[in-house]
């Protein structure tokens, strides 16, 4: 997922150096990238709200589709009297690698076929990805298809399969996710099943603003390692089964740039509806998303602070397996990512989260080069958030971290990160500092 961002981003770096004739139209500015990652908790720590985890579950697969930017009218329809551009295709592979404290080490590759016309520094006509990701432990994999088309109107369907062996599990939300994790409980669990989205975008002309609509299905096999906590415990959805819902809202998408905004805000909100069949029976759930976040230049592109919070919530019987999901546009799955990245991958089970986070990034330098065009930077972050079980939000999760920055042309950030959080080795005990770090391919907001 995250890997679906940067793909697209090589594809766009790649073509433009192969795109560019005589016969080129007139270059437009990047439209606002469509899904803004935050910072990446460890895989799979929640909330994908506020900062954290820069990078550390940063898991290609699991990173949540990116969209390119939309074909601009003007570049779609010539002057009169002058004969249409030509598209022209293309495409690119590119290598995964990524680490978090809970998985390791892992990797992969990506690869893109896309289709625009000729000079066109930025957009797509039609875009195809795939992506494949494995831990060098075995424990985990994620692959997915991905179709994006742009224009108008715009369409993105996506068939994703993932595979966690050994998975962990700390409970369903509540006082359980600030417990630390104990290898033992969970060794032998697995997880495993594919997902399609599918969503159809509007942008309203002449402004920021996009109305969608998504559709989702899932389907979940689980097994519980015999007298391990997932066992013992027994949420629903234990056994496995199939989720899906239908999900409608409106985004508006002002930052400057992607993927490190200086300044402008994002907002999204969401509503979705759906039911989960688990041995034999039906169950409703009904789900809201709210999220803001915008950036701040307090001297210039030399340090910019930025801010988050969000609001995911749902209503009914959830099983344990989509606490890892988070609602909105793309379904990111952000607790695979990014969120109270002081927490580890497996902090996002929960019938919702509330989240904040705060980030300050000084520019640290810059190299110009056709090639080694590098930009250097310091994000120092901190975040607060709550997972909840049913209505009960659970004790304060607090985060903070440290990230150097590389970003390389313009387009591709790199940024391994050292982050804490507070967790007690029992139920309600004392809580101390736990270290997380890891490495991501895009930032904290």
């Amino acid at each position: 997922m995250i890997n679906a961002a940067l793909w697209m981003v090589l594809g766009a770096v790649a073509a433009r150096a192969q795109e560019t004739t005589p016969e080129a139209v007139t270059r437009t500015p990047d439209t606002p990238q469509a899904e803004v990652v935050t910072p990446d908790v460890p895989q799979a720590d929640v909330a994908a709200s506020p900062p954290v985890d820069a990078t550390g579950g940063a898991d290609p697969a699991t990173a949540g589709p990116v969209l390119a930017p939309e074909v601009p009218d003007d570049v779609i329809t010539e002057p009169a009297g002058k004969p249409p551009s030509k598209f022209v295709w293309g495409g690119i592979a590119v290598p995964l690698v990524n680490y978090n404290t809970t998985d390791g080490l892992g990797f992969g590759a990506g690869f893109q076929i896309f289709d625009r016309k000729r000079g066109l520094e930025h957009g797509y006509q039609d875009l195809l990805t795939f992506d494949t990701f494995w831990t060098t432990r075995g424990t985990y994999t994620s692959n997915f298809l991905q179709y994006e088309r742009r224009g108008k109107q715009m369409i993105v369907a996506r068939l994703a399969y993932r595979m966690w062996s050994d998975m962990l599990y700390v409970g369903h939300g509540g006082a359980q996710v600030s417990v630390r994790d104990d290898p033992k409980e969970s060794a032998g669990n697995f997880v495993a099943g594919p997902s399609l989205l599918a969503n159809a975008i509007l942008p309203i002309p002449k402004t920021p603003v996009q109305v969608w609509v998504q559709a989702y299905v899932r389907q979940t096999t689980v097994r519980a390692k015999v007298g391990g906590l997932l066992d013992k415990e027994q949420p629903y959805g234990a056994h496995g089964g199939w989720n899906f819902d239908f999900s409608a809202g409106v985004a508006i998408q002002e930052t400057d740039r992607w993927p490190m905004a200086q300044r402008g805000v994002r907002f999204e909100a969401s509503v979705r509806g759906g039911a989960t069949a688990v041995d034999g029976k039906l169950s409703p759930i009904v789900g809201t998303n709210v999220e803001l976040m915008g950036w701040w230049p307090v001297a210039g592109e030399w340090l910019v602070i930025g801010g988050r919070t969000l609001f995911d919530k749902t209503w009914g019987e959830r099983p344990f397996f989509e606490g890892e999901w988070l609602g909105g546009q793309y379904r990111d799955e952000s607790a695979y990512e990014q969120m109270l990245t002081g927490y580890g991958r497996s902090r996002p089970r929960g019938d919702g989260v509330f989240a904040t986070m705060f980030e300050v990034r000084p520019k640290l330098g810059h190299v110009s080069h056709p090639f080694w065009d590098l930009g250097f930077y310091l994000s120092v972050f901190a975040e607060t958030g709550f997972l909840f079980d049913g209505d009960k939000p659970g004790p304060q999760m607090p985060s903070v971290g440290v990230a150097p920055d590389l970003l390389w042309q313009g387009a591709i950030e790199l940024r391994p990160f050292v982050s804490w959080g507070w967790m007690s080795d029992t139920l309600g005990g004392q809580r101390t500092p736990d270290m997380q770090v890891g490495i991501s391919l895009l930032g904290p907001l």
